[in-house]
């Protein structure tokens, strides 16, 4: 068994009941989309009442976009190579991948700036977004891809891109996990949490 990524078994009214067809998308590259939603946007109570009876809960819930025909950037969502878990949903591109690589040439940058920065200084309000490694595909080597049409639960701290080489849009809902006290639930301990939906 792999450590990228692991299908989760969910009943249907699991599923977020969002309308992606809502989100202007016209002129938009994966990095210039990026939207974060509340619980209650997702119109699915029951599953955050699961995660909960299971100690977990979410403090960061994204909605990405990749455009027909293109992949996203090549990341990792921090700097530590901490095995951070996500719940993903992906809506539309069948046949899309999100793939997982392998670089000894990654760069910090700002989430909010996309600059290249040395210090941990980026805060705002609403967000601390902090930095994430980022690598050039011509400096990296791709050693897994994954087609999550279902739900799956994901490793984000190792580098990841989404694959898009359909002519249909690509959505994809991520729900960070956290323990109850809020802290990142790193990859060993959400396989052992979500052990009944693997």
């Amino acid at each position: 068994m792999n450590d990228y990524c692991r299908q989760l078994n969910f009943p249907s009214h699991f599923y977020p009941k969002i309308d992606v067809s809502k989100y202007e998308t016209e002129g938009y590259s994966w990095v210039q989309f990026h939207k974060t939603l509340r619980p209650e946007e997702l119109n699915n109570e029951p599953l955050f009442e699961y995660l909960e009876s299971l100690g977990m809960c979410s403090n960061w819930i994204e909605l990405f976009y990749t455009p027909p025909n293109e992949n996203g950037i090549i990341h990792s969502d921090n700097t530590n190579w901490e095995d951070w878990t996500k719940i993903y949903f992906q809506y539309g591109a069948l046949g899309s991948k999100l793939r997982w690589w392998e670089s000894d040439k990654t760069m910090e940058v700002s989430t909010s700036t996309g600059e290249y920065i040395e210090e941990y200084k980026d805060r705002t309000e609403e967000h601390y977004h902090g930095q994430v490694l980022v690598a050039m595909e011509e400096d990296s080597t791709m050693i897994h891809e994954e087609d999550l049409s279902t739900p799956h639960l994901v490793n984000v701290g190792k580098l990841h891109s989404s694959h898009n080489p359909t002519n249909d849009k690509r959505f994809a809902l991520t729900i960070a996990l956290h323990d109850l006290e809020g802290n990142r639930i790193l990859w060993e301990d959400a396989l052992s949490r979500l052990s009944k939906n693997i």
